[in-house]
């Protein structure tokens, strides 16, 4: 009797338990990888692409299955009335918890389809910060059907894992999306924002594969978009970024390649003052050396001087290249804010200071080689 009694009681508690009947199949839900907002004709237009797991798990036998992209399009007036329309197009349920990137269109870094972007992330519980942010002038549709390289996932990507990248050869820092709103709405701060193209140089069985790379920045500031500029017009901004980590430096004499340095423990600040009632600013920049290559038989000593001038030069020409299009490229006004709060209200316009070409005073750059074939130097 008791006996039964044990079993009659088991089976109503069963009888309680909710199971698993509610829970949804893996393959039965859209997982965003990326999101592209882009404007057209004064309507915000959202992208998706989904994560392809095939293109991340193996097969039994070893071999990455066949990759494939899929990119979902809505566009409507307001950016959560666009998601809303991709909604009612999905085949099945979309799940944003697995954002990696978020991809503004030039025409997108407006200050009103920005503000809609932050208030609808900051409302809802599956959108993460912790999102790498970027740019591009591609086509939206056309950047983010672009697969990777053959059998890597597009995770593994410049436009989901940028880091991989930037931690062998830093030249332009990734944004996280808490950053990115940080800068945006604090007062005389600059954003760089990197941006994205298609270009060339890899091949699959002889034929042209396509692959996405961060080749430049947008800058914002107060809120507002102020122009892009190219990698190759920046590559003084890594000696004043915090996040670099190893970046190469090309030693000319007379326009000819004479070595090849690798700088790494990169060090920087810029210290504001006032000199004849104009803000000015001193930059302090340390580095260590390795030669990776040379073809000249200069010493040690030279080649440091060598490494200073050409970092001097990059900062100022990097200066020079953002004033030419009205950019605050190192962010000069947020630092002389932050150190002279009351200097800054009496020259400030518009939440910026005047700057020139006389901005930057004095340099103060050290560079210690002190690795890669010292051996073989005089």
């Amino acid at each position: 009797m008791k006996l039964i009694r044990c079993i009659l009681v088991t089976g109503l508690l069963s009888m309680l338990l909710t199971g698993c009947w509610g829970a949804k199949e893996i393959e039965h839900m859209i997982y965003v990888n990326t999101m592209g907002v882009d404007y057209v004709n004064d309507k915000v237009v959202v992208y998706i692409q989904m994560v392809n797991f095939s293109g991340v798990a193996k097969k039994e036998a070893g071999q990455a299955q066949e990759q494939k992209t899929f990119v979902g399009k809505a566009e409507g007036e307001t950016f959560d009335a666009a998601i809303f329309n991709l909604y009612a197009s999905s085949p099945q349920m979309i799940i944003w918890s697995n954002v990696k990137t978020i991809v503004f269109s030039e025409a997108a870094l407006r200050e009103d389809v920005i503000k809609q972007v932050l208030e609808v992330w900051d409302r809802y519980y599956e959108f993460r910060y912790t999102v790498w942010t970027m740019a591009t002038k591609e086509p939206m549709e056309k950047l983010l059907n672009t697969t990777s390289i053959t059998d890597l996932s597009v995770i593994y990507s410049q436009l989901n894992s940028p880091m991989r990248t930037y931690e062998q050869s830093s030249i332009i820092a990734p944004l996280y999306l808490y950053k990115f709103i940080w800068k945006w709405k604090e007062k005389g701060e600059t954003l760089q924002l990197p941006y994205l193209r298609i270009v060339s140089g890899w091949t699959n069985n002889e034929k042209p594969s396509p692959n996405v790379s961060i080749s430049g920045i947008c800058f914002l500031d107060n809120q507002q978009f102020r122009g892009a500029l190219e990698a190759k017009d920046i590559l003084g901004l890594r000696w004043l970024e915090k996040k670099t980590k190893r970046t190469p430096l090309v030693i000319k004499d007379e326009n000819k390649e004479i070595a090849l340095m690798v700088m790494n423990k990169i060090k920087s600040s810029i210290r504001p003052k006032l000199k004849h009632d104009k803000p000015v600013f001193d930059i302090e920049v340390s580095m260590q050396a390795t030669l990776t290559e040379m073809s000249t038989g200069l010493n040690k000593k030279d080649f440091e001087l060598h490494a200073i001038e050409e970092v001097k030069k990059q900062i100022m020409e990097t200066y020079l290249k953002g004033l030419d299009k009205k950019i605050d490229i190192y962010g000069l006004s947020s630092i002389f804010y932050r150190d002279m709060p009351n200097e800054w209200n009496k020259l400030s316009n518009a939440g910026r200071i005047p700057l020139d070409s006389d901005s930057i005073d004095q340099f103060d750059i050290k560079v210690n080689l002190n690795s890669g074939g010292i051996s073989k130097l005089k």
